[in-house]
């Protein structure tokens, strides 16, 4: 097995708040002899780590012929001056200037960490646009991991790449759970919202509040169910965002409603899981979804969708269900049936967590990644 001690790799995110995806794991590779490095857009986040092992590099999330030349040039340069033998880019941005800036100097592993896939919830221009970074990013790639198997699929299926040329990190996810941060008895939130959710099912929510997110879908569950008399809370956890805004419609009603909570974006979101009665993911796009296993892993049972990403998150009717991306009424449905049905809501929960401890682990992500770090020859 080749031996990587004193080799530099680089972890690319185009923002800072991408970081924390990494969390444990650069501590771990470290740990392990390997010289990893972090490059991002500057940030708080970056401030976890010794300033040694991480660089900025200025990148826009959206497309910015101007920033983006000045981001591949200044990547360039770094690349030249540090020679990491490792390029591993990840998130859209970073994956195209990263990858780019890697073949351009010829480093000798070039991977692409697929995320998720942003053109799978447009049309148009910015479809062909977004098809034509992706594709550049992997013909710049020397490999390529998606984060979940229907994300190799669906990469596939688009004729983005090979099957062969595709790796997943065990049964998927970038980063895992560490299960020691999701405990059953680690429930404390605010008293005035506490007491708001008493005596009540609560619907939780987690994540941007955005269009991709399935906010919409969320949000006609809760009525359909209030409509039918059932006490109810919907409990959301996330900052609403300018991006993908919401509809002004679902907007008002989540800002009016007095059996709706928002409570922003927190700190320890496992706090506010532990609320919860059933977690609503009904995302039309994922790489992978790390908010559907943080749930589960605190015996939180999901209602998801069949989106790519989402799917492999969910054992359909073992730690939760399936339904087709934005039929909310499938979802008002088997919300309903674990409403009335306790115990089937604490066996979906319980198998969730086994599931959760078997797959998803943290540690099974980064040995995984390790291996493939110290079998590249070069």
């Amino acid at each position: 097995m080749k031996k990587l001690n004193n080799k530099k790799i680089f972890h690319l995110v185009t923002v800072s708040k991408s970081i924390p995806l990494m969390k444990g794991q650069i501590e771990y590779l470290r740990d392990k002899g390997l010289d990893v490095h972090i490059v991002s857009s500057e940030g708080e986040e970056q401030k976890i780590y010794p300033s040694n092992i991480v660089h900025v590099i200025n990148m826009e999330r959206e497309i910015s012929i101007k920033n983006d030349i000045k981001s591949l040039y200044n990547m360039i340069k770094l690349f030249i001056k540090e020679k990491p033998q490792i390029v591993n880019s990840g998130t859209p941005k970073a994956g195209l200037i990263g990858t780019l800036a890697a073949f351009i100097t010829r480093r000798p592993v070039r991977m692409y960490t697929v995320r998720g896939l942003r053109l799978e919830t447009v049309t148009g221009l910015k479809y062909k646009i977004l098809y034509a970074m992706e594709k550049l990013a992997m013909f710049c790639a020397t490999d390529v991991i998606a984060i979940s198997e229907s994300l190799k699929k669906r990469i596939v299926s688009l004729g983005l790449e090979k099957k062969e040329n595709i790796s997943v990190l065990g049964y998927g996810s970038s980063n895992g759970i560490n299960l020691d941060d999701y405990n059953k008895n680690d429930d404390y939130i605010p008293v005035t919202i506490a007491n708001q959710l008493e005596n009540h099912f609560v619907i939780g929510y987690v994540g941007r509040i955005v269009k991709d997110k399935g906010i919409r879908e969320v949000v006609e569950v809760f009525k359909i169910l209030k409509l039918k008399g059932y006490l109810v809370k919907l409990l959301v956890v996330g900052e609403i965002e300018e991006d993908d805004s919401i509809d002004k419609k679902y907007f008002n009603f989540l800002e009016s409603n007095d059996d709706v909570i928002l409570t922003g974006q927190v700190n320890k979101p496992v706090c506010y899981y532990n609320h919860m009665d059933v977690l609503l993911f009904p995302t039309y796009r994922e790489g992978f979804g790390n908010v559907s296993i943080e749930a589960q892993a605190v015996e939180v049972p999901v209602i998801t969708s069949n989106a790519t990403g989402a799917q492999d998150t969910v054992d359909d009717e073992q730690t939760g269900f399936i339904v087709d991306i934005g039929d909310y009424k499938a979802m008002a449905n088997k919300t309903e049936t674990l409403m009335n049905n306790e115990i089937l809501r604490q066996r979906l929960g319980t198998n969730a967590r086994v599931r959760v401890a078997k797959r998803f682990k943290s540690e099974i992500v980064w040995k995984h990644l390790e291996t493939i770090y110290r079998n590249k020859n070069f």
